[in-house]
């Protein structure tokens, strides 16, 4: 299962909130991108509030202010465990050449009562 498909142009904005939280960066890190969740509408519902278990994110061109990204998020696995259901997701980027530029992989888990 996929998202629509979001263009998402990171704003000197976007920095500056981020760095207000994590500080002053040299440079935008791996897990910037995280923050283009909320621009994108996930097409699956979890059961309960998910807990972020890891995450994982590669960058394999440098992230710019200014530059834009094609960016969807895909369930890449959900699987169910007794009163537990674990989630594997990946948000990924792609230039306007259509080359990947970025992909981070979360891994969720919801627990049910």
């Amino acid at each position: 299962m996929k998202s629509e498909k979001v263009n998402i142009t990171i704003t000197e904005e976007m920095v500056d909130r981020y760095e207000g939280i994590f500080g002053q960066q040299n440079h935008l890190p791996p897990t910037f991108p995280m923050i283009f969740y909320q621009f994108i509408d996930i097409p699956w519902e979890y059961e309960a509030v998910p807990i972020h278990r890891k995450q994982s994110c590669v960058c394999q061109r440098k992230l710019l202010i200014g530059e834009s990204y094609v960016c969807e998020v895909t369930l890449d696995r959900k699987v169910k465990r007794g009163k537990n259901t674990f989630y594997k997701q990946s948000l990924v980027g792609f230039d306007s050449k259509g080359r990947e530029c970025f992909r981070c992989v979360s891994e969720l888990a919801v627990r049910l009562r």
